[in-house]
């Protein structure tokens, strides 16, 4: 993923070209416009993303569950996945019986 400037007359030469490097390599294009930066080429997915952290950093009950869940992991407070996952399912398991 890198981030590459060009103006707008070459970014209409390679758009093509820049849509998949977007796609594939992640890769954004700022285009400028007499010299002045007006827009950004980037995949939709990568678009997307940007929003949804956007949506999510603008919550403060969000925020704070995030800096909670940071906090537990350093207090080690945590458990891998897969072991809770497993340990569900033999609760599953044991509480049909």
């Amino acid at each position: 993923m890198s981030t590459t400037t060009l103006p707008v007359s070459e970014a209409k030469q390679r758009f093509t070209e820049l849509v998949n490097g977007a796609l594939k390599f992640y890769d954004r294009y700022l285009i400028t416009k007499n010299g002045k930066e007006a827009a950004v080429v980037m995949s939709a997915e990568e678009y997307e993303s940007l929003l949804e952290t956007l949506d999510i950093l603008s919550r403060r009950s969000e925020v704070k569950a995030i800096v909670e869940g940071v906090k537990q992991i350093r207090r080690k407070e945590t458990v891998p996945l897969h072991k809770f996952l497993a340990k569900r399912q033999t609760s599953r398991q044991n509480g049909k019986r």
